[in-house]
């Protein structure tokens, strides 16, 4: 009889045990982006950028965090780097992102040298991109249907020792019209990430 009720507490602390375990896993998923988040913060911080941070400006901070790819420009010499679009959209989670009609968002590309030297930056595409998703390097500018298309117009001048930011914009429409919102839900539905190769060629 002892022997049973022994067996019986064991097994009651084993289960006990087994959902306290659970629930710590489920509640890790929520606070993994946190974690990172406030890493972010911190070193903004750190870095004197932000000071007395108050909770309505954390919305604002999460827009700041723009990707920045830098490539050190070399006489005759191309580079290439990857980048995953998901990587760069506005105010997403930290975890299971994805791209999706409404979402845009943002990266940099900081080139710099140290002569003075002309520049060649292309695109080339890994997978497929969505028809509605859009590029552009001003607010306000034309836009672009593909990369490839935007890459045409990158070219330029860099001064010696001094950095050039070229910003690419990117947004994908939604709810334009009836035709491309089918279109739009059916991409959707196959796509999470868009994949895509940056050159830059110095000359």
């Amino acid at each position: 009889m002892q022997k049973r009720k022994k067996r019986y507490i064991i097994g009651i602390t084993i289960f006990v045990c087994f959902i306290f375990f659970l629930m710590n896993c489920k509640k890790y998923d929520f606070l993994q982006e946190d974690l990172l988040f406030f890493q972010f913060l911190n070193s903004k911080n750190q870095s004197g950028n932000i000071a007395n941070t108050k909770n309505e400006d954390i919305e604002q901070i999460r827009k700041e965090k723009n990707k920045t790819i830098y490539f050190q420009v070399r006489y005759q010499n191309t580079q290439m780097k990857t980048l995953n679009l998901t990587e760069t959209v506005d105010n997403k989670t930290l975890v299971y992102e994805k791209i999706a009609p409404g979402t845009s968002g943002r990266f940099d590309i900081l080139l710099n040298s140290n002569q003075n030297i002309n520049y060649k930056i292309e695109f080339k595409s890994e997978n497929e991109k969505p028809n509605n998703l859009q590029f552009y390097t001003k607010e306000e500018g034309k836009r672009y249907d593909t990369l490839e298309e935007l890459g045409k117009n990158l070219t330029g001048e860099i001064l010696e020792n001094e950095g050039k930011t070229i910003p690419v914009y990117w947004k994908w429409e939604y709810e334009t019209n009836q035709e491309q919102n089918k279109q739009d839900t059916l991409e959707a539905k196959k796509i999470r990430e868009y994949h895509f190769l940056i050159y830059v060629q110095g000359y």
